[in-house]
């Protein structure tokens, strides 16, 4: 159940995405819900990159705050959160959600083409290592790693 609104909830989000040429790439949102009443849904920002090789190419101080959010967030796992990646030239989507409980859930949900249904996997592990964005053991999509 958990598993389905945390699904749920990320496709809400990322149905919402669309174009964005919006100078500020964290762009201010709604009052966030209270997940399975744990807490507030952080969201910890967006972050536009180029894919190959990938790199932040959005503001640099504002994706390493959102980077040190998504961090913190899951080293605490104390409140449901998520960041989301938007490739620059591209409609592909990432979006990682972190979901408190017995484990700290980490789940990736890639959306390739807004007209076909996301990749949703779980992940092992998320960590800074050398200023990068390390989030491995994501099935069949592999790691994603995410240097400034």
């Amino acid at each position: 159940m958990t598993r389905l609104l945390c699904l749920a909830l990320m496709l809400f989000g990322l149905g919402a995405c669309g174009e964005n040429n919006a100078v500020n790439p964290i762009a201010p949102t709604a009052p966030p819900p209270t997940v399975n009443g744990i807490g507030e849904l952080v969201d910890c920002g967006e972050i536009v990159i180029a894919e190959n090789p990938r790199a932040v190419v959005s503001d640099q101080t504002l994706a390493a705050q959102a980077i040190a959010c998504f961090k913190n967030r899951y080293e605490k796992c104390n409140a449901p959160a998520f960041v989301s990646f938007r490739e620059q030239n591209t409609s592909v989507i990432r979006r990682f959600t972190i979901n408190p409980g017995a484990s700290c859930q980490l789940t990736q949900v890639l959306q390739t083409d807004p007209n076909s249904p996301p990749a949703v996997v779980d992940c092992k592990t998320a960590r800074v290592e050398n200023n990068a964005l390390v989030i491995a053991g994501c099935s069949h999509l592999g790691d994603f790693i995410l240097t400034p």
